[in-house]
């Protein structure tokens, strides 16, 4: 190969570059539905959420009273709940286990297994499109009241766009690829570690 050839190959590969390190970066509306209906909709009683992903980060924001951030960090195996209202930080034992990157969408049953809270029984569905989007399908056979049963994950983003359990599910809409602010993903230096409370949750819950 000529000293040309490679230089304008490396030119090429620089430019696809950001491209490649946005689309491992979006932020999606997250909106919930009851396990009766048979599509995610915003008037479904529950208020939906924002999510925000870079790599192995993840920040949800959860509506309504609380208000909670949750902060993930699967590479550094974290996860903490934010109280913006008091300002305070706790410690979880794990994040959202319906929320997940793969290496391969067409190949994904070991990476959910690894994942899910629960011990699951994964299979492989099919694929299909979700709001325009191209998704693989898997469903979890074992038989449980909390344990995820669906996940739908997107073939683009390497990363589950939809989720059902038996009582509720969600789905994320208008995903936006776009490069995001590191500063989403730490938490305030203003911020102070809660006191434990009796009781409280090692994990956190479906929304």
């Amino acid at each position: 190969m000529s000293l040309k050839a490679s230089t304008l190959i490396a030119a090429m590969l620089f430019a696809l570059a950001p491209t490649i390190t946005r689309a491992q970066e979006f932020s999606a509306d997250v909106v919930y539905s009851d396990a009766k209906a048979e599509q995610p909709s915003n008037n479904s009683g529950h208020p939906t959420s924002k999510l925000y992903v870079s790599g192995d980060k993840l920040r949800l924001e959860t509506k309504g009273l609380t208000g909670i951030i949750l902060l993930t960090d699967r590479h550094e195996n974290t996860a903490v709940a934010l109280q913006p209202a008091k300002k305070t930080i706790q410690q979880l034992g794990a994040g959202p286990s319906q929320y997940f990157r793969v290496n391969d969408p067409d190949d994904a049953c070991s990476t959910w297994q690894s994942i899910a809270a629960q011990k699951i029984t994964c299979e492989k569905v099919g694929t299909e499109v979700i709001n325009g989007r191209e998704t693989v399908k898997y469903k979890n056979k074992s038989v449980s009241d909390t344990a995820i049963t669906e996940v739908w994950i997107d073939k683009t983003l390497k990363f589950v766009i939809k989720w059902q359990s038996a009582d509720t599910g969600a789905e994320l809409r208008n995903i936006k690829e776009e490069k995001l602010a590191a500063d989403l993903f730490a938490v305030p230096s203003t911020y102070k570690l809660a006191t434990p409370q009796k009781g409280s949750s090692k994990g956190f819950s479906h929304k």
